[in-house]
């Protein structure tokens, strides 16, 4: 009975995205740009218009659809979150999902130590006007049978989610610059619209570079520009060459910037509940009338209000360079301080406004006990729906009667809401270096860089596991643990009808290293295979989490169940309270953050210049992502998931300013805590830069 499937995953799958369409041709620049010169002032103007298409490969997995929504069940006895499926559902085996028309534009100028860059982009997507239209064999429940209902709501209630997954016109890079000379140091100065970058990490995210927005939705189209991923803020930035090759920067950044999700019911929508344009979760599903005649309850609609006010003000940040000439073969070291506001949503509800004080009533006739089984058992309700895994399955009536109370359904009358917060003041501590090494040559080529990026958070705020917002109601009215089992709730006590806190803060350190090779034909793998050169960037990357015991900070399926066993049955997979099918297997476990996980990416490519004697350059590349050990914290972070792995595998065509590619990836392992685990697709792009 999850509202909310964790935000957390939007970051995390996004650079993961961006990484399955990055080639080197990303970071060419254009073929013929337009140049003006007028005097001391030039311009240049930098065209790419293209058109894509991205089409989903392989089947729906039943078990990845809610069985309200005609799924089946996992391997551990529960079903998939009915907060998380309307992108599955909406998008079949061959259909496409992402066919935009898009264009992007710079324009740069300069007049003599003075200077400006504009850039922009705009695009129309069609293949989102018909996502969710047409029949399709899953879809609400409704009258005891699966009926298909022909797609899920592209908006889920809201109008707008179809308007920002079809078209866009954005303003991204708008800001100016000058270059002095002070006392024979060199100072830059920029303020505007712009991306300010530190660090090193790669594709591994929430190191040093976190306080960055990113374009989420944009990395799940194909055709991507790299100047497209991170979105730009309002920025003042000063950068003073000092002596002894050290660098001392600054910057202040005026404007919250949110990283943009992709929209309500869309394929890889973060949540049916808090992507963009979605205006409401639900409990259970959309019908319930496959229970009981006249004993259950009609549906309930938790209403997405406004998101929590953050402000622009008080993010800012310091960085010190030295170029360490002595260090090996000369090494860039950097240290950072930042102050900054969430970019990425954590979602939650506002504390049950319940004016007829059933939920209260109902824990002083238990004594507070949520699994008392004399005064609390009341009748059981039976679903019935043919055909449905779950049918058949009973249901502690008193039980289901407290989860459908805090939800503010009808039985209660209550005023609960759900909403999105940005948590302010994150401070991160950092550190990174870039050096070049020769190392073992025959398998990494002449020349290897390597990189470091190593962050300290020490107010860090994670998303908390669903079930634990959930059970601040019952803390609220009375409702305490059994002797020997888990606290119900560990977080912070909030009025009716106030926020609860979504997050909780705690110390967490994120670590990446990478080595960047290149190899030439005196490689024998490039030499063998026929190439110009290959390029090879292995990214690995852990997040440690000092203070993690006894945690509730969500992880993919995490919502399913809880600590504390009666919140677990109250508000967690019905699986746990069911009866009268021999067959049902619940094998739900409680599982939060972990102290430590780890991953690493691996991502290659090979230049063949003037193939098959022609002017054209093919360019093959491969994409590996495998998420090793432990489950990570969000939505700040690795977003590692113990046994998730990609495969992406690729080739671009160029000849001067055009460009075509083709790509197919496919997702694999961590079945049940994969959300993209039956999404694979393929994805071509057709381009011309100008």
């Amino acid at each position: 009975m999850t509202i909310l499937h964790s935000p957390a995953k939007s970051g995390r799958r996004a650079l993961v995205a961006a990484s399955l369409i990055l080639s080197p041709a990303l970071f060419a620049s254009s073929a013929d740009a337009l140049e003006f010169k007028f005097s001391d002032l030039t311009m240049q103007l930098d065209t790419t218009v293209s058109v894509s298409a991205a089409m989903r490969t392989e089947g729906r997995d039943c078990s990845h659809i809610s069985y309200f929504n005609g799924g089946c069940l996992q391997s551990d006895g529960s079903g998939w979150d009915v907060n998380n499926d309307d992108g599955n559902i909406n998008v079949e085996q061959g259909e496409i999902f992402s066919m935009p028309y898009k264009v992007v534009s710079e324009l740069s100028g300069q007049w003599r130590n003075y200077g400006f860059y504009v850039s922009g982009k705009a695009f129309f997507d069609p293949a989102a006007r018909d996502i969710d239209d047409g029949y399709n064999e899953y879809g609400p429940i409704i009258g005891g049978a699966a009926n298909p209902h022909g797609g899920r709501p592209l908006n889920d209630g809201a109008r707008s989610a179809k308007k920002y997954a079809m078209r866009d016109i954005k303003l991204l890079d708008a800001y100016a610059y000058a270059d002095w000379d002070i006392a024979g140091m060199p100072l830059n100065v920029r303020l505007g619209r712009q991306v300010v970058s530190w660090g090193e990490s790669t594709f591994i995210q929430g190191g040093v570079s976190s306080y960055l927005p990113f374009d989420v939705a944009a990395l799940y189209q194909p055709g991507l520009e790299l100047k497209e991923v991170f979105l730009p803020q309002g920025t003042a930035y000063a950068s003073l060459g000092l002596p002894g090759d050290v660098t001392l920067e600054a910057m202040y950044i005026y404007e919250h910037e949110k990283s943009e999700l992709p929209a309500c019911g869309t394929l890889f929508s973060v949540s049916d509940a808090l992507g963009q344009g979605c205006a409401y979760g639900i409990a259970l599903g959309d019908y319930n009338r496959g229970l009981e005649a006249g004993v259950f309850p009609p549906p309930s609609y938790l209403p997405r209000i406004g998101d929590e006010k953050t402000k622009d003000e008080g993010q800012y940040g310091f960085a010190l360079r030295h170029y360490a000439d002595w260090l090996g073969q000369g090494t860039d070291l950097g240290l950072y301080f930042v102050n900054f506001h969430s970019k990425l949503p954590i979602g939650t509800f506002t504390a049950l406004d319940d004016p007829s004080g059933t939920l209260g009533l109902a824990s002083a006739a238990c004594g507070g006990n949520l699994m008392d089984p004399v005064n609390c058992a009341g009748p059981s309700l039976t679903f019935d729906y043919p055909g449905s895994p779950i049918d058949n399955w009973a249901i502690a009536g008193t039980t289901f009667y407290y989860g459908m109370s805090i939800y503010g359904g009808s039985l209660a009358g209550g005023g609960k809401k759900l909403l999105a917060q940005y948590p302010e003041d994150i401070k991160m501590i950092g550190a990174s270096f870039n050096t070049s090494v020769t190392m073992l040559p025959a398998i990494f080529g002449d020349g290897t860089a390597i990189s470091g990026d190593l962050a300290y958070y020490p107010n860090m705020p994670f998303q908390v596991d669903t079930t634990e917002l959930l059970a601040h109601d019952f803390a609220a009215v009375g409702f305490t643990a059994n002797p020997g089992e888990a606290p119900i709730y560990t977080g912070e006590m909030v009025a009716a009808g106030q926020v609860i806190p979504g997050y909780r803060r705690t110390k967490a350190l994120h670590g990446s290293l990478t080595s960047l090779s290149t190899l030439t034909p005196s490689n024998w793998f490039v030499r063998n295979t026929g190439g110009d050169f290959t390029v090879l960037l292995i990214n690995a990357g852990f997040q440690y989490l000092p203070d993690s015991d006894n945690n509730r900070f969500a992880i993919p399926g995490s919502n399913k169940t809880h600590a504390n066993p009666g919140v677990g049955i109250a508000v967690g997979d019905v699986c746990q309270v069911s009866s009268g099918v021999p067959t049902q297997n619940c094998s739900l476990s409680a599982r939060y953050a972990s102290a430590f996980s780890t991953g690493y990416r691996i991502y290659a490519f090979q230049d063949y210049h003037s193939a098959f004697n022609t002017g054209w350059t093919i360019e093959p590349h491969l994409y590996w992502s495998h998420d090793v050990s432990g489950y990570s914290a969000g939505p700040i972070g690795p977003g590692f998931v113990k046994g998730k792995k990609v495969l992406s595998l690729g080739v671009d065509a160029l000849y001067q300013g055009f460009k075509a590619g083709v790509s197919y990836t496919m997702h694999m392992g961590a079945e049940n805590r994969n959300v993209d685990y039956d999404k694979n697709f393929v994805a071509m792009t057709v381009s011309y830069a100008f």
